[in-house]
């Protein structure tokens, strides 16, 4: 697929329950789905597919559901369950793995103190039963975030209506319905829940980063979208952290964590079928070469040190949320350093984890068939959300001064 600029169909709205069951259940589920992405990874990343196949197979297994509390029918997981599950999805393809962030971000505000009254029990049931939610945040002007050139006003009629554009949408045509930030008439800032195939709301499939290249990411318009009243919520000013927060950046790590064990897969599977030892190799295969083995060696540490300290910084937030911590800003500023400094490293090792894929082998593994180049692509990708100088900086001046970090959705 390449990219374009006219508006892209929704897609076909699914027709099937998703699966219930324990958080076990759901996580064992993905195996299969997992192992098939790894083997159609390569082709639909060179090609630029979108893979709307996997995003109704993992939806299938009920794992976009883990979050919901069992109050609303769900399974009651944790961070750690929710991470637990991206890391393995981004194992099979990262870039899927980034297009759920949206979903998961959504029913992880419903369970912070930043949602209203009544949203929880309007929502939780919807996402139970399978509803997929994506995203439009950010306007083209201005700083990031930024929604100051999308409104959501009365008509003539009074009727609401939505209008503006947004740059990045990031999974929002896998989605049944797109949570939109806006200002409304009296210029605060709200977020508007509208279906993905409203009348008015135009897709666009047009990323184009050289990584990441099939998050579904591209552009979204909104031109005379009627709203009503129940889809408008009114959003914390934010001037205060939440987990909420601390949670969308840990998961653009898990995601990480996903790359570097695709490169672990990778490496693993090149030298032990396709690599050859070098013409003045100590070895008489690749396999048995003491280098080509180190390399192999520091992915998998790479790896395995990433997906560590990600999944004890989730634990950190399931701590915070657990012992109903959210509102003691001491607290929360401590999550929001812990998940700073593990996106930091995390993310490091998996860009130098993916760079060290090439050691395994000589020119052969730059083939285009093979396209192993795509893990640190999309690693670096990943990596520019939020500069890491910026993780380094807070989580130093935290600790020297007692400086709290940035208090929005893009610390």
């Amino acid at each position: 697929m390449t990219v374009t600029r006219e508006p892209v169909a929704p897609r076909t709205p699914f027709s099937t329950q998703p699966l219930g069951g324990s958080v076990d259940e759901r996580l064992a589920r993905l195996t299969d789905v997992v192992a098939t992405l790894r083997r159609e990874d390569p082709a639909a990343e060179r090609e630029r597919v979108l893979q709307y196949a996997a995003v109704e197979a993992i939806r299938r297994t009920g794992v976009l559901a883990l979050r919901v509390p069992t109050e609303f029918g769900g399974p009651g997981g944790t961070v750690r369950d929710v991470l637990t599950a991206v890391i393995q999805i981004g194992r099979g393809s990262s870039n899927v793995a980034q297009a759920l962030r949206a979903h998961f971000g959504f029913s992880e505000r419903l369970l912070s103190n930043r949602a209203v009254p009544g949203e929880r029990s309007e929502w939780f049931p919807r996402v139970n039963a399978g509803l997929v939610v994506g995203n439009a945040i950010t306007d083209a002007a201005g700083r990031a975030p930024s929604s100051a050139d999308t409104k959501v006003l009365p008509d003539t009629s009074g009727v609401l209506r939505l209008n503006g554009y947004k740059f990045y949408s990031t999974g929002t045509l896998f989605a049944d319905v797109i949570a939109v930030s806006a200002l409304d008439a009296d210029g605060r800032d709200v977020q508007v829940i509208v279906p993905a195939d409203r009348t008015g709301v135009d897709l666009f499939d047009d990323w184009d980063g050289f990584g990441q290249r099939t998050t579904a990411s591209g552009g979204t318009r909104f031109t005379e979208v009627e709203v009503r009243p129940n889809e408008v919520v009114t959003v914390s000013e934010g001037t205060t952290l939440g987990h909420g927060t601390a949670f969308l950046q840990l998961y653009l790590a898990s995601v990480a964590v996903g790359i570097a064990y695709a490169v672990f897969d990778d490496a693993v599977d090149y030298v032990r079928t396709k690599a050859r030892p070098a013409s003045h190799s100590v070895a008489d295969s690749a396999a048995t070469d003491p280098f080509v083995l180190q390399a192999v060696g520091d992915i998998s540490a790479s790896a395995s040190s990433a997906e560590a300290i990600v999944l004890a910084a989730a634990d950190s937030i399931d701590r915070l949320v657990g012992h109903g911590l959210e509102h003691d800003q001491h607290a929360v500023t401590d999550v929001a350093v812990t998940v700073a400094k593990a996106q930091l490293v995390a993310e490091k090792l998996t860009i130098s984890a993916a760079e060290r894929l090439f050691d395994t082998g000589g020119a052969s593994a730059t083939a285009r068939a093979l396209n192993l180049d795509r893990h640190w692509r999309n690693a670096r990708t990943v990596a520019t959300h939020s500069p890491l100088a910026y993780k380094a900086y807070a989580a130093g001046n935290y600790a020297v001064n007692g400086v709290s970090p940035p208090a929005n959705g893009y610390f």
